[in-house]
């Protein structure tokens, strides 16, 4: 028995059968919605799809019409494909947990890491699936063998996971942890860079950094950055958990030697699913740290070397495939630029219609992600977050400052409601 859902005879899968830049018509099952989705080739940024397709996939996901979620930042809503798959697997392993039903899981988590790889430009024996960044991270940061005297380099807008995590362990190995601060408003990828550079010496050992900030939107040039380190003989291990599923990835142009991400976020796959990539010369480099059931020293895989967690939610694992079959319908690119256009959208709307608006992150796209972070003056974000959710159903998070970030589930018109709701409680 493999993955399929226990409605699947009566139901044809919106994302079935389908490939990037396939132009055949999509088939959404019949209860959910009966319009056909026609799947697109990639497009770039000023040739993207009107916003006739975007509606067509906003009807993929069970956002009420009296919500708009724009706290991908944090979590998204899965498709209904998704859901449907890990619904299916969940129900019958609640009915057989039999060794025979969970024998399928194996299979499948192979061809959710096979999937994974693709997605992500790499090797399936340098993918390896967590349970979210903060996990991926973690092993990263206990796994290396760093001493008294060595010397790693912190971006300061780092998640917790990547950046007290190596606080604490340097504590307890007596390696010294560097921080480097970049310009508020860049002008420039230049001045992105340039504090990374300078905090370089003979003792630096990694470089570990945000792809993008969850705070301040800002995107690091991550290729450059990889290549800097590189050149130096210096690890790099990049934090993707705001640029998995938002940004066109493809970690061998990337370069970088690590790199996590979650699958709950704007990849919009199953909870409790992350990834970890390892580059595979680097792999000798790192010890593993959660040792269960299966582990082998002799093991030269990442999802086998470092990812053996003992008995975990496997049925979750039904829904990677399909996301990334999504992902692959839509393109990549299509969603990179979609995800640039509504942040581009909101950023001008906000600047013409309630120019009192501060902004947190930069107006360029060239050195933001899909997060767009502002204040409004005198006014408490954790309040006007609250606010846009009671009167408007609008859902951001007051992290650092009222944090937006829209979606391929979010339409130009629900970037217009927003940005009214702004204006009345600017007020």
């Amino acid at each position: 028995m493999k993955f399929k859902s226990t409605s699947q005879n009566a139901r044809r899968n919106f994302l079935k059968n389908l490939g990037t830049g396939s132009l055949a018509a999509l088939s959404i099952p019949a209860i959910w919605n009966p319009e056909p989705v026609v799947a697109m080739p990639v497009h770039h940024s000023s040739m993207l799809p009107d916003e006739k397709f975007w509606t067509q996939i906003k009807k993929q996901f069970a956002i009420p019409p009296n919500l708009i979620m724009m706290n991908a930042a944090n979590l998204c809503p899965a498709p209904f494909s998704v859901n449907e798959k890990v619904t299916g697997i969940m129900s019958g392993l609640s009915k057989d947990v039999s060794f025979q039903y969970r024998k399928q899981f194996t299979e499948g988590r192979k061809n959710s890491i096979a999937a994974l790889a693709e997605y992500t430009g790499v090797g399936a024996d340098e993918i390896g699936i967590t349970r979210n960044t903060s996990e991926s991270n973690n092993i990263i940061v206990n796994g290396l063998d760093l001493k008294t005297g060595d010397e790693i380099i912190l971006w300061d807008q780092n998640h917790p996971s990547n950046g007290i995590a190596w606080e604490e362990r340097a504590k307890r190995y007596g390696f010294k942890v560097k921080k480097v601060t970049v310009p508020e408003n860049p002008k420039s990828q230049e001045e992105l860079v340039k504090p990374f550079r300078e905090a370089i010496t003979p003792q630096t050992k990694l470089i570990a950094f945000s792809h993008i900030s969850n705070t301040s939107g800002i995107a690091l040039p991550a290729k450059l950055l990889c290549e800097l380190a590189g050149t130096k003989n210096i690890l790099s291990f990049v934090d993707g958990a705001q640029s998995l599923g938002s940004t066109d990835l493809d970690l061998k142009s990337m370069g970088c030697d690590f790199y996590t991400g979650s699958t709950h976020k704007w990849f919009m796959g199953p909870l409790e699913n992350g990834i970890l990539y390892i580059k595979k010369d680097k792999m000798p480099q790192l010890w593993p740290n959660i040792i269960s059931v299966g582990w082998k020293d002799s093991s030269n895989t990442v999802d086998e070397k470092y990812c053996a967690l003992g008995q975990r939610n496997e049925a979750t694992l039904a829904g990677l495939i399909e996301t990334v079959n999504f992902h692959k319908t839509i393109g990549k690119a299509n969603v990179a630029n979609r995800v640039v256009q509504l942040n581009d959208y909101l950023k001008e709307q906000i600047r013409t219609k309630i120019p009192a608006i501060t902004f947190l992150t930069p107006i360029s796209p060239e050195l933001s992600g899909g997060i767009t972070n502002i204040n409004l003056p005198g006014k408490k974000p954790a309040e006007i977050s609250q606010k846009l959710y009671d009167l408007h159903g609008i859902a951001t998070a007051p992290t650092g400052g009222i944090r937006i970030a829209p979606h391929i589930y979010n339409s130009l018109s629900d970037i217009d409601k927003l940005v009214s709701a702004l204006q009345t409680l600017a007020v």
